[in-house]
């Protein structure tokens, strides 16, 4: 019973045996995702009549890892709802969005928790990360001929040494490594900045890559979750310069200079073994960005705009009356939302007095979310406003330029999810953990405050930096364990004392 192993593309792969077949994050759509600003690069909408065909007489099992649009595409999953032994395994998430979504597709659901397995030839594991408005999770997939572990988006790089020595070899390993976030490319700065920006986030993500490949020890890292490309939004964000949306190139720049070889660049519909493509993947010209406008539709121009500031009001206030008796933090910064170059054009979220105020005067600390009246009617309607922001169709400042936790939940959470989310963030534990670095001591708290990574697995960088193992978030440990970029720290102390071996906690000397 031969396993053969193949690349959709993006995050998307297949396998199969002779009798089953597995689909992880199947995204084939011809139409992109977040609303039509993403699409897969190189396209693979053209492979979905083989994958229809290769399904056609196996029992089908589907693997989605969380609610991304470019995981869970809907248009694919309907062209394979027919399938008469389809089976789509998800995470024991909390919140059942995704859940309920399937289901009312009409489609065979199984959650599978922590730890579960399922499949017969193709066994599945997955591991899960959810807390808070952060949900995803990890797959380990053991067949006859290989294993492969799929990171994918989810950050758990502070569980791989655990897991590592529960999964034993992995023969392939794929992990995100391109931007997926709305900052800072629609963050309003000076481009200077921005690139910089850009160019650390690059780095940061490029080094959790690294970390993973040398813990994981994979025969060969397979590239995933990218890249992407934007075909009908500036031309800079699809090119791979100076924005967080890098391409394959420049990752394998990175890993070459590190010394890691054993990488493998498939195309879309490309065999995935030790024979696969070696040439990484470069971004798309301005010719091919071109032609490919010229023969797609933009999804964003045919989306209805039924915007109404006074439905808007209501939904803001539903959200305001869901957080009524929760303690804010009195420096949370207020939401301005604009839509127009009028007065009446503003509404702004006091998150701390609960209140909306009609003003067109935002005073800091504050948020501007700046955007057009079809972004404000989706957020009126079942679109989850995580997918909104990733259409990256919105204008932001912030007054100051400084990260706020709770506005972050307040502009991504879906109702159903607002509160939990914001008592996860709220009870994060208080544990303190004792760190080493170069025979200092100093006590931290162990759990990062953004989205709770656990700091016994950070590094520490030349500049006395705790780099979080999830989204590299930066703590000084000169100033107290404060992060600069978001006045938020983790109460570092320095304690009396030695130690000889000087490193603990993950901690690794700069490279």
């Amino acid at each position: 019973m031969k396993a053969d192993f193949t690349l959709l593309g993006h995050a998307g792969f297949l396998i199969e045996t002779d009798h089953e077949i597995l689909l992880i994050d199947p995204w084939l759509s011809e139409n992109g995702a977040f609303f039509g600003s993403w699409h897969q690069w190189p396209p693979n909408s053209h492979l979905l009549g083989m994958v229809q065909q290769r399904c056609a007489d196996r029992v089908l099992n589907i693997f989605l890892s969380h609610a991304h649009q470019d995981h869970f595409d809907a248009s694919t999953l309907r062209a394979l709802s027919n399938h008469p032994r389809c089976t789509v395994f998800i995470p024991n998430y909390k919140d059942k969005y995704l859940l309920d979504t399937l289901r009312g597709m009409q489609l065979q659901t199984v959650e599978l928790s922590e730890g579960d397995q399922a499949g017969i030839g193709i066994r599945l594991r997955v591991f899960i990360d959810d807390g808070g408005i952060n949900q995803d999770a990890a797959l380990f997939v053991s067949t006859p001929d290989f294993t492969f572990f799929n990171q994918n988006d989810c950050k758990m790089f502070d569980r791989l040494a655990m897991l590592k020595q529960e999964l034993g070899d992995i023969d392939y390993y794929s992990v995100q490594f391109s931007g997926a976030n709305w900052h800072p490319a629609c963050f309003e700065m000076p481009a200077e900045q921005r690139q910089t920006l850009s160019r650390k986030k690059a780095l940061s993500k490029f080094h959790n890559v690294l970390g993973g490949v040398r813990t994981l020890a994979p025969r060969f890292l397979v590239p995933a979750a990218g890249p992407c490309f934007f075909p009908f939004l500036d031309p800079a964000l699809s090119l791979g310069s100076g924005t967080i949306f890098v391409h394959q190139d420049q990752l394998d720049h990175y890993l070459t200079q590190k010394g890691i070889g054993n990488i493998l660049y498939p195309r879309p519909g490309e065999r995935i073994d030790e024979s696969a493509n070696r040439i990484p993947i470069a971004a798309p010209t301005p010719a091919e960005l071109e032609r490919y406008r010229a023969a797609h539709q933009d999804v964003w121009e045919h989306t209805a705009d039924t915007f109404s500031a006074t439905r808007f009001a209501h939904v803001l206030q539903r959200r305001l009356d869901i957080m009524a008796d929760m303690a804010v933090p009195p420096d949370t910064p207020s939401i301005a939302f604009n839509w127009g170059p009028g007065d009446a054009d503003w509404l702004q979220v006091d998150l701390v007095g609960k209140v909306l105020v009609a003003s067109p005067q935002p005073r800091p600390p504050c948020i501007v979310l700046t955007a057009s009246t079809t972004y404000f009617s989706l957020m009126c309607t079942e679109a989850r406003w995580q997918d909104l922001a990733l259409s990256l169709r919105a204008r932001l400042q912030r007054l100051p330029d400084v990260y706020n936790t709770v506005a972050n939940i307040f502009l991504f959470a879906d109702e159903a999810n607002l509160a939990s989310s914001l008592e996860h963030n709220f009870n994060l534990s208080q544990e303190r953990i004792v760190i080493e670095h170069l025979g200092r001591k100093y006590e931290i708290n162990r759990y990062c405050p953004h989205q709770g990574g656990d700091l016994a697995y950070a590094t520490i960088d030349e500049n006395l930096h705790v780099v979080c193992p999830r989204h590299s978030w930066r703590f000084d440990l000169q100033c107290g364990g404060m992060c600069k970029s978001s006045g938020m720290g983790i109460a570092a102390v320095k304690l009396g004392g030695t130690s000889e071996d000087g490193l603990a906690g993950g901690a690794e000397p700069p490279e």
